[in-house]
């Protein structure tokens, strides 16, 4: 019962924020993306506090100023019509084959994760390109993103120090993984990797509130060193590479002109050949393609063998995969290393949407990809102020989620629409300079 009247005066509190002004009710759901965690028993439902802003959040954009009234379904443009029309329908693709995907492996587990890491996503990110606009919206969701990032690290801090319960099996004499406030430490990288980079990209290029930017990416990148997550670092270190390289270019192209191509070509294959003959290169070929499955078996060569068995499931389900929630169920049969458990996905975000919305699930997700690069580019062209931290944090997302699972959680399916409704409106209706 303490526990209802708590739900019920956190949802009066977020409504009245919401209804006061919408984008603090989007940056408020961001501050508090690890709340799905606050779970019971809605009428028989499982559900979260998440889950329940999300739906207040919709409901109070809908009625407010009777929207409700002005909403149709038509394709074509409208004055109104933020969303731009490849985007449109994707989204709808989108929709519609994780509906196929619910309907391959129907459970009403299944349909409460359709909910949460699809549906929902789709509210949130519909509620956030109509009301972040205007210069000040887009300062509020920042800095709440900055919010975010910095109560975990407080989090994880006192974690650190014995203040905050960590779970045993990533406490000594185990090698020592903080979580935070989650139950497992890829929980919090995966989340707080991609804002790293963000904010990393807003100390490279903004010349105001450097020291707020710069103290946040050093909290994000503490937190993935704490979490010992190899996959967030590579993901932070690849997309500042990125960023290095891109500015070496720029500087190599002024004096090398023409022949600036054909240098880095040369440089490039180079670089590549010494390291896929070295040691490392070799150690990594035997990883990834013939991995040894022992007690010593590295982290690689769990998920080679993990993709390897997904493949071989993926070759006989090829068109629709094993559905929502349908992973462990069909991989029973593929899986031939009886000491290594069946995760909940492959653990790569490709075989990730091949095998929970089938191969026409993974085309929209790759041309979901194409079009974050074309927009991406767009935006470096005409030198917007966001091109960078947005480019840093979906190559964070993207070499992150070569080894995990990005997407599929509560969080982390909120997080990838509001990365997508920034890049959009960064192109589309966000001013130039910032």
């Amino acid at each position: 019962m303490p526990s209802l009247i708590w739900l019920l005066l956190a949802s009066l509190l977020f409504i009245y924020l919401a209804y006061y002004r919408l984008s603090f009710g989007v940056a408020v759901i961001l501050v508090l993306l690890p709340s799905y965690l606050w779970r019971w028993q809605f009428f028989g439902l499982p559900s979260t506090f998440l889950e329940i802003m999300i739906w207040l959040l919709f409901l109070v954009w809908l009625l407010k100023d009777q929207r409700f009234e002005r909403i149709n379904f038509y394709f074509q443009s409208r004055a109104e019509n933020v969303v731009p029309g490849k985007w449109r329908y994707l989204l709808l693709a989108w929709l519609l084959v994780s509906i196929i995907g619910l309907v391959v492996h129907p459970s009403f587990h299944a349909l409460g994760l359709w909910r949460a890491y699809w549906l929902e996503p789709m509210m949130f990110f519909m509620v956030f390109m109509y009301v972040v606009r205007k210069s000040e919206d887009t300062r509020m969701i920042i800095r709440a993103s900055g919010l975010l990032v910095l109560w975990l690290f407080f989090v994880a801090a006192w974690q650190k120090y014995g203040f905050w319960y960590l779970p045993p099996e990533y406490n000594y004499p185990n090698t020592i993984r903080l979580t935070s406030i989650f139950s497992y430490p890829n929980a919090l990288s995966l989340l707080t990797a991609p804002l790293t980079s963000f904010f990393a990209g807003l100390y490279l290029i903004t010349k105001k509130n450097n020291l707020f930017y710069l103290v946040l990416t050093a909290m994000g990148v503490m937190l993935s060193v704490w979490a010992v997550s190899q996959g967030a670092l590579a993901g932070i270190i690849t997309a500042l590479v990125v960023w290095c390289l891109v500015i070496l270019w720029n500087i190599s192209y002024k004096k090398f002109g023409k022949y600036n191509f054909g240098a880095w070509l040369v440089l490039g294959v180079a670089i590549l050949v010494l390291v896929w003959q070295s040691n490392a290169g070799q150690s990594f070929r035997q990883q990834l393609f013939k991995p040894e499955l022992n007690l010593q078996a590295s982290s690689l060569e769990i998920r080679s063998s993990q993709w390897q068995e997904t493949w071989q499931m993926l070759r006989h389900n090829f068109i629709f995969g094993a559905g929502i929630n349908g992973y462990q169920a069909a991989m029973g049969a593929y899986h031939k290393v009886d000491w290594l458990e069946i995760y909940l996905y492959p653990h790569n975000v490709f075989l990730n949407f091949w095998s929970e919305v089938g191969f026409l699930g993974l085309l929209v997700f790759l041309l979901c990809l194409f079009f974050i690069v074309q927009d991406l580019l767009a935006l470096h062209k005409v030198r917007h102020w966001l091109a960078w931290p947005l480019t840093l944090a979906w190559l964070t997302w993207f070499t992150q989620g070569l080894v995990d699972v990005p997407y599929f959680k509560n969080d982390l399916s909120i997080l990838f629409f509001a990365l997508l409704a920034f890049t959009i409106l960064s192109k589309n209706t966000l001013p130039p300079q910032g």
